[in-house]
């Protein structure tokens, strides 16, 4: 997924923090006249350190969440089962990434960045200046986020799922 986030994940990040009026298109254009067709994938090292251990926690924390709640809980709906086990998965998963999160925003972010090579030296930064707390920073509002959008989208994604196993596949 990193390949194909890239080049959104990079216009965000810089049309965020520019100063003043200036559209998505207007960053495109300064960032090919820039650094070229590179000005679209420089962080791709961040881009893989985020996204590798996000996934990991998001995905497996689900299906652990799931399992545990059918084990411990057998009593509760699928239904709420998805919901909470989908709302704990997203927390999980930016607590293990938030580290990695932050140093990729401010790369992707950067107008200097290179395509690997940035993401290390930009963690180091961070720590050197803020502390090992400076990279989780933002976590609070994330976490906050985290819980609604993963727990609807896991409910949205299974609810889908049986309509088309019990309507559409069944002979």
């Amino acid at each position: 997924s990193a390949t194909v986030l890239l080049p959104s994940e990079i216009v965000k990040a810089k049309t965020q923090v520019i100063v003043g009026a200036s559209s998505s298109t207007d960053v495109v254009k300064q960032m090919m006249k820039k650094q070229g067709i590179r000005s679209m994938f420089v962080g791709f090292d961040a881009q893989l350190m985020r996204d590798a251990p996000f996934y990991a926690c998001f995905f497996g924390g689900y299906e652990l969440n799931c399992y545990l709640f059918r084990t411990y809980v057998p009593t509760m709906p699928d239904e709420l089962n998805y919901f909470l086990s989908g709302g704990f998965a997203g927390m999980f998963g930016w607590v293990v990434a938030m580290p990695f999160d932050v140093p990729k925003t401010n790369v992707q972010s950067a107008w200097d960045s290179k395509v690997f090579g940035s993401y290390f030296p930009q963690m180091a930064t961070i720590v050197k200046e803020r502390g090992i707390l400076g990279l989780y920073s933002g976590l609070g509002p994330t976490l906050m986020r985290a819980f609604p959008a993963n727990a609807a989208l896991f409910l949205g994604v299974e609810t889908a799922k049986k309509f088309f196993d019990d309507f559409l596949w069944k002979p």
